[in-house]
């Protein structure tokens, strides 16, 4: 029995679905019935309903697992509790593998989300217990909170559009991570940084052009904006000013549907206030310095396949949404 933590979520579901496909049998840990039923669709033969901050939920949901992945939202902002908890009580268990969802450069010293992935990693490794880390990039996938102004011609995101990031497909993450779980004893003890290509969203947007058919213009959006959505007015309003003027109001629907969207992108709107702030920091922060790839070599170890370069992820995620062709 594996056990997944956050099985609803980006990474979650493509894993859950990955390791059914490989006739492993599957736990999924979510926080509610709705994600429960997406779970059980994708193949998990059981679902445990928890929060991860409150003691008990997770050791219960451990309970005859012989390995986890161990992945926390990105709303929980105070990882520590959660991370001596199921030290604990893995120790009282049988587990052959714990495999941790972290990040890639967890030693940022600016930024409170990567340190905890670098303190929980440190415990993890000292508690003597059987683990492998994994440190993804930037999911290429994270453009797609504003997918609906792609339509306008327009790639915002809260970071400059000239700050190099280092990305990975969430789909590469999780066949690395059925991988490592499928063959424990390769891997214990081994951290692998998860990055495929360097891109700055000048480079998406032109991606993006060719995918699409249409120019698309990567847009700066101040990540402050994230909480107070006025602080885009003056530098989001100009852009989509003219959009509308060059599509001849075309591009009205795809705008007005943005607005709505991008706003609440990830329930963000239901976090905390602090999770809310820790979030617009590590944007503030990649807004400046951007976010590095790790070691190029480390994915090809883990991935049972070719990584997918930018290109192939922007024409497979056109062709689902029915705006290209295969």
């Amino acid at each position: 029995m594996i056990l997944v933590t956050s099985a609803a979520g980006g990474v979650g579901r493509p894993l859950v679905r990955q390791l059914v496909a490989d006739g492993h049998t599957v736990r999924a840990f979510v926080k509610n019935e709705d994600q429960a039923r997406r779970s059980r669709a994708d193949g998990a033969s059981e679902t445990v309903i928890g929060d991860l901050g409150r003691p008990g939920d997770l050791e219960h949901a451990l309970s005859g697992a012989r390995q986890i992945y161990h992945a926390a939202p990105t709303q929980l902002i105070d990882e520590l509790p959660v991370a001596e908890r199921l030290i604990n009580a893995a120790r009282g268990g049988r587990l052959d593998q714990i495999v941790f969802h972290s990040v890639i450069h967890p030693d940022i010293a600016e930024l409170p989300h990567h340190r905890q992935k670098l303190e929980v990693e440190n415990i993890l490794r000292e508690s003597g217990l059987p683990v492998t880390v994994l440190r993804p990039s930037h999911y290429m996938q994270n453009v797609l909170d504003f997918w609906d102004f792609f339509g306008a011609g327009l790639l915002p995101y809260p970071t400059s559009p000239e700050i190099p990031m280092g990305v990975v497909d969430v789909e590469d993450i999780a066949a690395a991570a059925a991988n490592v779980l499928a063959s424990p004893a390769e891997h214990i003890g081994k951290t692998y940084d998860l990055s495929t290509v360097e891109l700055t969203r000048h480079d998406m947007a032109r991606i993006w052009s060719r995918v699409l058919g249409h120019p698309m213009v990567a847009v700066r959006i101040p990540p402050q904006a994230l909480e107070n959505p006025l602080a885009a007015v003056a530098p989001f309003g100009s852009a989509i000013a003219k959009s509308l003027l060059s599509s001849r109001l075309r591009s009205l629907p795809h705008v007005l549907r943005g607005l709505v969207a991008a706003p609440n992108a990830r329930g963000f709107r239901s976090w905390s206030p602090e999770a809310q702030d820790t979030y617009v920091q590590m944007m503030t922060y990649y807004d400046v310095h951007g976010l590095p790839a790790g070691n190029f070599d480390d994915l090809p170890k883990v991935l049972p396949r070719k990584p997918t370069d930018y290109e192939q992820f922007a024409r497979r995620t056109a062709v689902a949404h029915g705006v290209a062709t295969p």
